[in-house]
């Protein structure tokens, strides 16, 4: 599955998810472009206790995933991580992005 990263239209910076003002030159306009939504974990956080609105999802781990083009994005995962394991984008569940496993 693909992923969108918003690319500022002055200096390139590029932002996961939208921003209204480019935090590198403070530019507003953007274009979107789609990237492969392939990556390695490069850190995680195993959520055991929840918030009311997550309970149902526990245990469940928080992962900041590095893609391949520089970006990182932050994501939820089901499954067992490590650093360093090879994710996929799977889904996107209100506004948040859904990681897998690859393989």
């Amino acid at each position: 599955m693909k992923l969108s990263v918003h690319v500022c239209e002055e200096c390139g910076h590029t932002s996961i998810p939208a921003r209204l003002i480019c935090p590198s030159c403070r530019a507003v306009d953007f274009r979107e472009e789609e990237r492969e939504g392939k990556g390695t974990v490069y850190t995680f956080t195993k959520i055991n206790i929840s918030s009311v609105e997550f309970k149902h999802l526990t245990p469940y781990y928080v992962v900041i995933v590095d893609l391949p083009t520089g970006e990182r994005v932050t994501g939820r995962m089901a499954e067992e991580v490590q650093i360093n394991d090879v994710v996929e984008l799977a889904a996107m569940e209100q506004g948040a992005y859904i990681f897998k496993k690859c393989g």
